[in-house]
């Protein structure tokens, strides 16, 4: 069933002012009808689409709605080898071609990016230039807006107590490098389900 919001209780879902509200709708960024009496009513389904296409945190209400929509799989991969980062790429195009990828080559890109793409899916190297792999799950978990976000770590070093460690920093999965794609898929479609179940 649809619901209507007023711009207060928008303003409060999305922690702005009113104004930021009034100004949003004046502006033609979020759709809005008028009551008789002159007030603004913002449609559940115009408010999930405006904070989506602005990259907004999703109010819990509303989450349903996002899964009704059917929108894309955002995907972040993390590696410092461009050549990993080519292979990854081109395994979403073949077995998720509706995802929206982007990547990073180190874990401060990779932090930066998270804010503004707010992906549902991080693969990650563990070792990286700078800030490494175990630093940057502790990041994004620290992250709010990237509640939702699952973590899989990777990693061609690995040794007794590494897929314990990663797991207990944050990451959601652990694949050892090389890795077979089916593999792979196997382990994005588990945490796809994952986050559906929680949509």
């Amino acid at each position: 069933m649809e619901q209507f919001f007023s711009t207060f209780e928008v303003a409060e879902m999305c922690h702005v002012s009113p104004g930021s509200v009034i100004r949003w709708i004046h502006e033609g960024k979020l759709k809005a009808a008028v009551t008789a009496g002159g007030h603004h009513r913002i449609q559940d389904i115009d408010l999930v689409q405006f904070l989506t296409s602005l990259r907004m945190p999703i109010p819990e209400g509303l989450s349903l709605l996002v899964s009704q929509q059917n929108l894309p799989l955002k995907v972040l991969i993390v590696d410092d080898e461009e050549s990993i980062r080519r292979m990854l790429y081109w395994f979403f195009q073949q077995n998720f071609p509706e995802a929206k990828v982007d990547d990073a080559p180190d874990a401060f890109i990779a932090g930066w990016k998270a804010h503004g793409l707010k992906p549902d899916i991080v693969i990650t190297d563990i070792v990286l230039p700078g800030v490494d792999g175990f630093r940057l799950i502790q990041i994004l978990k620290s992250f709010p807006e990237l509640g939702h976000t699952r973590i899989i770590a990777m990693t061609g070093f690995s040794k007794e107590g590494t897929r314990d460690n990663i797991l207990r920093l944050g990451a959601n999965d652990f694949l050892e490098k090389p890795f077979e794609p089916k593999v792979l898929k196997q382990k994005v479609t588990e945490q796809i389900q994952i986050l559906n179940k929680a949509a």
